[in-house]
């Protein structure tokens, strides 16, 4: 789901979304990425974006390359839909 908001400093885009558990297949949980990598590409890039959901992903500590999505605030381990999310981030 996606909600455009005009604001007076220009538009803002919320994407709510909420990936498949770790008991999905991965071709399922690869299909889920893709629709939502078209979603997120439909958004012009002069809005600001606000991506929210569950995506039943860990990131991770491990912050080296994915510097401009991931902080070095994460905990644990990262894990396979914790790797598709960091590539839909990028």
């Amino acid at each position: 789901m996606s909600l455009c908001l005009h604001l007076d400093t220009g538009y803002v885009t919320l994407i709510r979304a909420y990936a498949p558990t770790m008991t999905h297949t991965d071709a399922t949980k690869e299909q889920s990425y893709r629709e939502l990598d078209k979603l997120l590409q439909a958004v012009p890039r002069s809005d600001k974006l606000v991506l929210l959901g569950d995506f039943n992903a860990r990131v991770g500590c491990d912050y080296t390359g994915w510097e401009k999505v991931l902080s070095h605030h994460g905990i644990g381990k990262v894990n396979s839909d914790g790797i598709l999310l960091l590539i839909t981030c990028t």
